[in-house]
């Protein structure tokens, strides 16, 4: 397994030496021109096509314990996810057929190739990108199935419709909360009047004999001045009304 991947890793650095030494013919890309590019890539291409469904995620499985290991790698780190889009997607796309197409872009520093291979489902493209002070290694490398553009909206309003969904959820799930809110203190009034201490029925007779000795005496007490009132004013009782009465002490 060691070896497989030293080879892999040293023909890709071969190629990449070995096309800057070849030609000076439209020398627009680093010192590399579109052919040297396009065969980087097709060789590049066919050693990872060549390999098993089995072999794949072994590849993977190794450049993933080497990044682990050593997580200062950017190359190992490129070659897992590399690895690693061959076999999420090599299902998906079925065997491999032939090679479409090719282009290079560069922008600024960054030179970047676009290797666009037949598959038995649908197409895929290998993408790798090079700084051109240092063609000699590719800086990141992927491998991404190519979908048509009813496919990529269909994906995209997908996850609107999910998006929409996750935040009224959440909001529906808040009012709930609010409203449980309300309904608390009313709960919580119905507990305490269930759980108040009942007063006793002796009790209670008391202070309702209590009430009517008092309302007796005082009807008592009314009487006993209206009378006097009367007897020293000569007025009848039915003449004035003792409205109320003030204790002074």
């Amino acid at each position: 397994m060691k070896k497989k991947i030293s080879v892999i890793f040293a023909l890709v650095a071969c190629l990449c030496l070995f096309a800057s030494c070849g030609s000076t013919k439209n020398d627009t890309y680093g010192g590399k021109t579109s052919e040297e590019l396009e065969v980087i890539s097709e060789n590049l291409a066919s050693q990872v096509v060549s390999l098993s469904s089995s072999d794949l995620k072994q590849y993977y499985e190794s450049y993933k314990k080497q990044a682990e290991a050593d997580p200062d790698s950017d190359d190992l780190k490129m070659y897992e996810t590399m690895f690693k889009n061959f076999v999420d997607n090599t299902p998906e796309l079925g065997s491999f057929q032939d090679y479409k197409g090719f282009k290079v872009d560069k922008a600024g520093k960054n030179i970047t190739t676009t290797l666009t291979m037949k598959y038995e489902k649908r197409d895929a493209q290998l993408v790798m990108v090079f700084k051109s002070y240092n063609m000699s290694k590719p800086t990141s490398i992927n491998f991404n199935p190519v979908y048509s553009l009813g496919e990529t909206m269909g994906k995209a309003a997908l996850n609107v419709v999910m998006g929409m969904v996750t935040v009224f959820t959440v909001l529906i799930i808040i009012c709930l909360v609010i409203y449980c809110l309300r309904i608390i203190p009313y709960i919580q009034k119905k507990l305490e009047a269930k759980n108040a201490p009942a007063v006793p029925e002796t009790q209670a007779a008391e202070v309702v004999s209590t009430s009517a000795a008092e309302e007796e005496n005082t009807e008592e007490l009314i009487a006993v001045i209206s009378a006097a009132i009367s007897a020293a004013t000569g007025a009848s009782t039915d003449s004035f009304v003792v409205r109320s009465i003030k204790r002074r002490y």
